[in-house]
């Protein structure tokens, strides 16, 4: 987004350029540049997400068969090495089950309940991330997501970011100012609007709900493949120049 106009200005950003247009000597030109900069660093941390769905006849039965093999799977995390401190639990529900195909004017019957157990775990090495996963489900997990990815320090990605934003909005500024026969004088105002951080190839997202074990014990289930891929940190700026006669 880009703004040029003389000293008094029509349809301009409330309060900000009004501001920076009192600040223009006469004959300047305000110039007004948004400018995006990025940056990417490798993720050194992960959480993944792992619990159990149970359903049984009574709320009691189904709340303490989820409550036993929520413990497995807690169990196995913390013999897998994970700290008390990095697991959390997220979702924890009992609701009944109804069924709606009813004769007119019936109410829904309640036919059972499900409950429902959950924890995030925190992975402080990336590369154990997929290994979390294959203890969760061999645990009996059978409602696991992730892994999400995250930077655990993000001051140099975010400081990197910024700098191209910078470099973005003068090389703007110089191509606008040519562009009418003009110069950059000098910077009127910096506002950092906005930071953001995102993922770009997401991983593994898995889900076993409603598949009892089979009498013998299954076997061990596969490493799912997990790539640790790079984080995208963006950094938007926005600079008021002026601009003067050459």
């Amino acid at each position: 987004m880009h703004l040029l106009a003389s000293s008094l200005l029509l349809a301009i950003p409330a309060g900000l350029s009004a501001q920076s247009a009192e600040m223009l000597a006469p004959g300047q030109t305000l110039l007004q540049v948004q400018a995006t900069g990025e940056s990417y660093a490798a993720p050194d941390m992960a959480s993944v997400s792992g619990g159990v769905v149970t359903f049984a006849a009574t709320s009691r039965e189904a709340a303490s068969s989820n409550a036993d093999a929520m413990n497995t799977v807690v169990a196995a995390l913390r013999k897998a090495g994970v700290a008390a401190r990095d697991i959390q639990t997220q979702n924890l529900s009992l609701n009944p089950q109804y069924n709606y195909n009813r004769s007119e004017g019936q109410p829904p019957a309640i036919t059972g309940y499900q409950a429902t157990n959950s924890v995030t775990v925190r992975v402080r090495d990336v590369k154990k991330a997929s290994d979390l996963l294959t203890v969760m489900f061999d645990a009996g997990a059978n409602n696991v997501s992730g892994p999400n990815f995250s930077l655990s320090d993000d001051k140099d990605a975010v400081a990197k970011a910024r700098m191209a934003a910078v470099a973005e909005a003068k090389a703007e500024a110089e191509a606008y100012a040519a562009a009418f026969d003009m110069k950059v004088v000098r910077v009127i105002r910096i506002s950092e609007r906005s930071q953001s951080a995102q993922y770009e190839p997401i991983i593994v997202t898995g889900s076993r709900i409603g598949a009892p074990p089979p009498p013998p014990p299954p076997p061990p289930v596969s490493a799912p493949a997990v790539e640790v891929g790079e984080m995208q940190q963006s950094v938007t700026l926005f600079v008021d120049y002026a601009l003067g006669p050459r």
